[in-house]
């Protein structure tokens, strides 16, 4: 039966353990550059940047991740550099996507979906004014943490908003839009996949997806 169970996604939970999503928020700061060398040093600080970010800035080839942490200043990234130099460094983490699957959809969603490909294949994404297929990137991740001694948790600092918009809505699907290279090829790999509780819908108006607060025990995503 068509419809939609709020439910993390159980690929997402074992890619997981396979370092296949990057939750770290983006984090800028100086950092040496070496000419053929794929070592970056005298870094301010490596607390908070993890394998798999990807890295950015004057010297850095594209398509350059972190490969490992070598100490609290230093780290070994996928690419050479291509000079020396003292540039800023950009580290980010994955870019993960909101998409809403219309009101009347024909597919369901739950834990066993995988893949925003999933609700396209269907032809379950909403469509109207002021909607662009694909959805909206989500803004500014927020450095998972353990609020609790249970449960850590990640979010975003801005709910999605649409303006101007005609939409008719019954729930969405999350997704990490970055490209694969960490576990397999699939693309635009799901998280999870959320029930708005039955039609939302506005005309001419702002459509807004409001997170929860993010703690242990309300977070949009958390591992308890």
């Amino acid at each position: 039966m068509a419809g939609i169970t709020t439910s993390m996604l159980n690929s997402f939970r074992q890619e997981m353990f396979q370092s296949g999503h990057c939750f770290q928020a983006t984090l800028t700061q100086t950092g040496n550059t070496i000419n053929t060398n794929n070592l970056i040093n005298q870094l301010t600080s490596t607390a908070n940047l993890v394998v798999g970010m990807s890295v950015s800035g004057t010297n850095i080839p594209s398509n350059t991740f972190i490969g490992y942490i070598v100490n609290s200043t230093a780290v070994v990234v996928s690419n050479n550099s291509t000079g020396a130099g003292q540039p800023s460094i950009t580290f980010t983490g994955d870019t993960f996507k909101i998409a809403l699957i219309k009101f009347g959809m024909t597919g369901t969603y739950d834990k066993t979906t995988s893949n925003y490909a999933n609700v396209t294949s269907n032809s379950d994404e909403v469509s109207g004014t002021g909607y662009s297929a694909g959805g909206l990137a989500l803004s500014l991740n927020i450095n998972p943490s353990v609020p609790d001694s249970n449960t850590a948790i990640t979010s975003w600092t801005v709910n999605p908003s649409w303006t101007s918009a005609t939409i008719d809505a019954a729930g969405c699907i999350i997704y990490n839009a970055t490209s694969p290279g960490r576990i397999g090829t699939t693309t635009n790999r799901g998280t999870s996949v959320h029930d708005f509780g039955g039609e939302q819908k506005v005309t001419s108006g702002t459509f807004t997806v409001n997170f929860p607060t993010a703690n242990g025990t309300a977070a949009i995503l958390r591992l308890a």
